[in-house]
């Protein structure tokens, strides 16, 4: 202030009436970042899959009267398909209030719930349950597999990219993940 500065040591101790051993405060840090990272995956995947379906319906869109695209606008609809399904098991696309998730067909997807396990760990005054653990490993698990699932859906759009380039069309982009983190 004034151009002069101040400084002084802090010591930030643990909140006396909890009684947690500093390995399980480490565990507790460790497990709670390792959700917020899957949760973070989660919706860089989402934000890719948008990406890969939306550049899909503009392209068909745009070639539907040309006959001799009908075969790509075919499978890339058929693409869009799985993608819609894809993303309807990784989190509810529909839902617009937090009480629509459980009013939706199929209740919380995988999105309000590993949200959910993240607040668990984040917040609890204890070390993190053993049950907390099971049920994320069982949570990144379902995730790993949303994600290989995705990765085969591209492998459909490389084909699907490849008849494009054979009829001299525009090919659709997979954004990388790292290039969405800025993406609002």
């Amino acid at each position: 202030v004034n151009g002069q500065e101040q400084s002084s040591t802090l010591r930030l101790h643990p909140d006396p009436r909890v009684t947690l051993s500093a390995a399980d405060y480490k565990l507790q840090l460790a497990t709670s970042l390792a959700i917020r990272d899957d949760v973070s995956r989660l919706t860089l995947l989402v934000r890719q899959l948008r990406s890969i379906r939306q550049q899909l319906a503009s392209r068909n869109q745009l070639l539907k009267p040309k006959t001799t695209a009908a075969d790509l606008v075919r499978g890339a609809e058929a693409l869009i398909r799985k993608l819609d399904e894809l993303e309807e098991q990784m989190h509810n696309p529909k839902a617009e209030v937090v009480y629509d998730i459980l009013a939706f067909k199929g209740g919380a997807k995988l999105y309000s719930r590993i949200a959910f396990l993240h607040d668990v760990s984040a917040e609890g005054d204890g070390p993190t349950p053993q049950g907390v653990q099971t049920v994320y490993a069982k949570q990144k698990s379902e995730l790993d597999g949303y994600e290989t699932t995705l990765r085969g859906l591209v492998g459909e759009l490389e084909a699907l990219n490849k008849t494009a380039k054979q009829l001299d069309l525009p090919h659709i982009l997979v954004p990388e993940i790292d290039s969405l983190r800025t993406l609002k």
